[in-house]
């Protein structure tokens, strides 16, 4: 995925704002050990230059890093599905606990049947469907793919997150 500009600053402000206490801390300590008599507002000052061209230096190569796709970039379709996993836990409140609970195999078929059956106009439940006709909610044919790959995805988590459990359980 893209970072915006925004978020590539949040990210350099933040970091850099703890690499400011940290060498704050440390140019202290380093200071008082070898007796170099710099006041506390030279010590500031110091590290305030410092921080100033890190700043500069983390900005810029992450803008350059943008700009030569050093990143790879995420398809629209693969963004939306990512979207909609998250929607599915922040949103929906989806927790992974919950997912846990259908360990059949219930979110990979309701998967299923969204990406089988998208785009299909009926209203019809799919007698596949493992859940209430209440919950089968078909919404073009796009949609029902995001919302059906994302239903997979969560299958595989939870079946990743059961399989950990399972070499736990094995270890002990």
């Amino acid at each position: 995925m893209r970072q915006s500009r925004l978020m590539t600053l949040f990210e350099v402000v933040g970091g850099t704002a703890l690499g400011f206490v940290v060498s704050l801390v440390i140019q202290y300590a380093v200071c008082r050990y070898f007796g170099l008599p710099l006041s506390a507002s030279d010590n500031v000052g110091i590290i305030g230059i410092f921080t100033v061209a890190s700043l500069l230096r983390g900005y810029v190569w992450r803008r350059l890093c943008e700009a030569l796709h050093i990143r790879r970039h995420l398809s629209p379709m693969m963004n939306a599905v990512i979207h909609e996993r998250f929607r599915q836990v922040d949103a929906e409140g989806f927790s992974f606990d919950h997912d846990d609970d259908h360990d059949k195999g219930e979110l990979g078929r309701a998967g299923a049947c969204y990406i089988i059956h998208a785009g299909t106009a009926s209203p019809t439940v799919p007698h596949d469907f493992p859940w209430e006709s209440h919950w089968w909610k078909p919404n073009g044919y796009r949609r029902d793919l995001v919302r059906g790959i994302a239903l997979a995805i969560a299958e595989g988590e939870r079946f990743d997150r059961s399989r950990v459990r399972r070499e736990r359980r094995a270890q002990r």
